[in-house]
């Protein structure tokens, strides 16, 4: 928790001479869900009823050229139907933006002990069995420059560490994620803009020995047909290297009790197990194209992309296509629609058993009760297909959420 509150911290001293006002809110929301199939197993599906219990208090400092933002939340989850399932969760974040005539920096940040369980699904698609608690810590500082009236340059680097608490999930494993990117923007004529993108991560999980190097070179185009209409357009390479130590060589078997080690290849007997290690490249194409479209009360985007992510099992292919959309009735209510469809695939395995497709799509609304109390209601639907399985994987979600924030504002300038 020391290292999570660590940049915060020096943020809040260094402003604390030079700020003209602070902000201190609290709020609390409470959200009841149902699940008609929690774990999204094709069989048994389990349903639930979750209850969660959220008080939380956002703060920050204000001062000429910057702004500090920071929130903490604690969240108390109610299993209904699996009280074993029962946890409390501890969120803190913290944003800070510096803007001068053309430097703009800042850093962002976030220190989670949170459930597994509770982020519903991970990013190979396992299911959960029960509560694995995560710490994540994640830094992200940021620089923007304006070189002149056409042209920005930004520079942006992240750390992510997380460490899963009692963990006997195979397809969960500690790891570390570093991602340095550099972006330069051209602003060709009034209505284009051409973006150039080049980055480089390195993934990291050292109980499986597996370190993984991404580097993408991406260009992208720009352009406003007007103020309510823009589209993008970006492609390029990903270049990945990954390296994996003490690989097993040999196979173990079993005779008359005692264990040796067979090569599968000429079949000799061994004593001791055989290691080595294992570097293995690959060449990938990446894309982005959007279209946003705003309205007089409303808005909505088309998004179709394919990125590759460095996971436990190997780097994954990511191929989705996403719909957002939303829509200001009156002052008071608001509505909104989010529908998503994703083919995921483990980069060079053929036939891997994690090779999968996800579709979601759910509507929602938001009905501003009074200045201090909101109320939301959304359903999704969600379903899960397995390329090397013939069942469907689907479940129904309805939520209500309260939230309560009161118009008091402790402020000093």
């Amino acid at each position: 928790m020391k290292k999570g509150l660590l940049i915060p911290l020096i943020l809040c001293a260094s402003l604390t001479c030079q700020a003209n006002d602070y902000f201190f809110k609290p709020v609390f929301s409470s959200k009841e869900r149902y699940y008609s199939n929690i774990r999204l197993l094709p069989n048994p599906q389990q349903d639930n009823w979750v209850t969660t219990l959220s008080p939380g208090l956002n703060f920050g400092l204000i001062h000429e050229n910057g702004e500090l933002k920071s929130n903490f939340t604690w969240n108390q989850l109610f299993y209904t139907n699996q009280s074993s399932l029962n946890v409390s969760e501890q969120l803190f974040s913290a944003d800070y933006q510096h803007k001068n005539e053309r430097l703009q920096w800042g850093i962002t940040g976030y220190y989670n002990n949170q459930s597994y369980l509770n982020t519903q699904g991970t990013v190979l698609g396992a299911a959960q069995f029960k509560n694995v608690m995560a710490k994540q810590l994640k830094v992200a500082p940021t620089v923007t420059y304006a070189l002149n009236e056409q042209n920005s340059l930004t520079v942006d680097y992240s750390y992510i560490n997380t460490a899963y608490q009692q963990n006997t999930n195979a397809y969960l494993t500690d790891y570390d994620y570093q991602l340095a990117s550099g972006t330069f923007n051209h602003l060709y004529t009034e209505r284009d803009k051409l973006i150039l993108t080049l980055s480089s991560s390195r993934y990291n999980a050292a109980a499986r020995g597996l370190t993984t190097f991404n580097n993408v070179a991406q260009l992208g185009w720009q352009h406003s047909f007007s103020e309510q209409l823009v589209t993008y357009l970006a492609a390029g390479m990903n270049y990945s290297i990954s390296e994996t130590k003490n690989v097993p060589q040999l196979t173990p078997v079993n005779f008359f009790g005692s264990t040796f080690y067979q090569d599968p290849v000429t079949a000799q007997l061994y004593l001791n197990q055989r290691y080595e290690n294992l570097n293995k490249t690959g060449l990938g194409q990446v894309y982005k194209a959007s279209v946003q479209k705003t309205f007089e009360r409303g808005s909505a985007s088309l998004l179709g992309s394919q990125n590759q992510t460095p996971t436990s099992q190997g780097l994954q292919t990511q191929t989705q296509l996403a719909i957002n959309a939303a829509y200001t009735i009156n002052e008071r209510w608001t509505s909104g629609l989010a529908a998503n469809y994703s083919i995921y695939e483990l980069t060079g395995v053929q036939n891997s058993l994690l090779n999968r497709t996800y579709a979601s799509i759910g509507p929602n609304i938001n009905w501003k009760w009074t200045p201090e109390i909101n109320i939301g209601f959304s359903y999704t639907y969600r379903q899960q297909e397995y390329k090397n399985s013939n069942q469907l994987r689907q479940d129904n979600n309805l939520q209500l959420q309260i939230t309560y924030q009161p118009q008091t504002n402790y402020q000093v300038k």
